[in-house]
């Protein structure tokens, strides 16, 4: 199945429930909103979402870690993955 074809909270509530499984620390509510931020980046949203969460853990973990950037023109100037930085981001590395 194509991501693009899975229904909006459908893709959410997978990618929740895999950011759980990554980290079981996090709790639902904030898996919740992590999901939002990934479904909201067109680079994730693209993906499953269970490989999307693997994915972004799998890059926040790496000590040089590349920038997560948009490719639509229209970028807001906050960064959409803030509260997944919290998470994914190794204490006393910054994170962008």
């Amino acid at each position: 199945m194509k991501p693009d074809s899975v229904d909006p909270e459908e893709w959410r509530n997978r990618c929740a429930d895999r950011i759980i499984a990554i980290d079981q620390q996090i709790p639902r509510d904030e898996a919740q909103k992590i999901a939002q931020d990934l479904h909201a980046f067109e680079r994730t949203r693209a993906m499953e979402p269970e490989a999307a969460a693997d994915f972004v853990a799998a890059e926040m973990g790496r000590a040089d870690r590349p920038r997560f950037e948009r490719r639509g023109s229209d970028r807001p100037q906050h960064a959409p993955l803030k509260s997944l930085l919290r998470f994914f981001t190794p204490p006393g590395a910054r994170a962008f």
